[in-house]
């Protein structure tokens, strides 16, 4: 009985640069696709997702819904989620930024508790905003309505305090909109995409010119750490310049479609910190002993606060 080894010869394939960029285009397709498809099957947030007690105390407190109510308004295609009080009263404001394949109305339940907090909150139905375009056109609709007396962001904006936040696509987003415009204060950055991946959209960002607070994240299982591994997060906060405030940290066991809403409670009082002066908020992410540094839900923080 014959034993040996069978050997297969195959005869090389030169390519031309056409058929090359063909093939690479193909590539790309069906990478944008894939990527589309997956986040696009996200589930909706449960608007039950914050009510899962946290180990720590001023995170729990942030992940539970704030002091106000909440009400819902469509204004020029724009989505706001708007603290309700009757009286004339001025809040901070967050452009919140879509993932692939999302629109605004898919994480209400964040806006919503956002919202709750003390924001007006508002965003769009562009899903794909890696370019941040969209995003400041929302914020100028907003900022036209706030000096629209039939509006009901009549006088409700503080055009001095406003940040932006987004996740996966939505964070390059982020990003963008914040490099371009320096009307906002603060910055939110949820699964950033690596730069490989990045390129290969291409949806190009830099966070060399970030100048305001940032706080990036990321979860740890296995398509986000295909989408914002942890040697991606440590080179994005590394780009930014030494002088703006940094956290970065990723939550444990977390998939990427659900980073935005489990983290939601940090990004609450990093926008409270920054936006709205709340000293209660400043235990996170400050003193001598930070509480997400010994959170055991969050691993791989690092905080560098001037």
């Amino acid at each position: 009985m014959y034993s040996g080894k069978i050997i297969y010869f195959c005869p090389a394939i030169e390519l031309t640069a056409i058929e090359m960029d063909v093939l690479w285009r193909i590539g790309e397709r069906l990478l944008r696709w894939g990527t589309r498809a997956h986040c696009t099957l996200m589930p909706s947030v449960y608007r039950s997702y914050n009510r899962k007690p946290y180990p720590c105390p001023v995170e729990q407190k942030y992940h539970a819904s704030g002091p106000y109510q909440v009400a819902y308004h469509t204004i020029d295609g724009t989505h706001a989620f708007i603290p309700d009080v009757a009286q004339a009263q001025t809040f901070p404001l967050v452009v919140m930024v879509n993932g692939t394949g999302l629109k605004a109305l898919d994480y209400a339940p964040v806006f919503e508790h956002l919202a709750s907090w003390g924001f007006i909150v508002i965003g769009n139905d562009d899903t794909s905003a890696w370019d941040g375009r969209s995003a400041l056109a929302s914020l100028d609709i907003a900022l036209r309505h706030h000096d629209d007396k039939s509006s009901p962001l009549f006088h409700r904006i503080d055009p001095q305090r406003m940040g932006v936040a987004g996740h996966s696509q939505g964070a390059i987003g982020a990003i963008n909109a914040a490099s371009a415009d320096d009307r906002f204060r603060v910055l939110y950055a949820a699964s950033c995409p690596q730069a490989t991946l990045a390129r290969r959209l291409r949806w190009s960002y830099s966070l060399g010119s970030i100048q305001v607070p940032t706080m990036l994240t990321a979860g740890t299982w296995w398509i986000e750490r295909q989408i914002s591994p942890l040697d991606s997060v440590k080179r994005i906060a590394s780009e930014l310049p030494d002088s703006t405030p940094m956290v970065m940290g990723r939550l444990k066991g977390i998939e990427h479609r659900y980073v935005l809403h489990q983290g939601d409670a940090y990004m609450t009082a990093w926008l409270r910190y920054w936006l709205a002066d709340d000293a209660l908020a400043a235990p996170a992410f400050c003193g001598d002993s930070p509480e997400i540094l010994n959170n055991p839900r969050w691993q791989d923080v690092r905080i560098a606060l001037k």
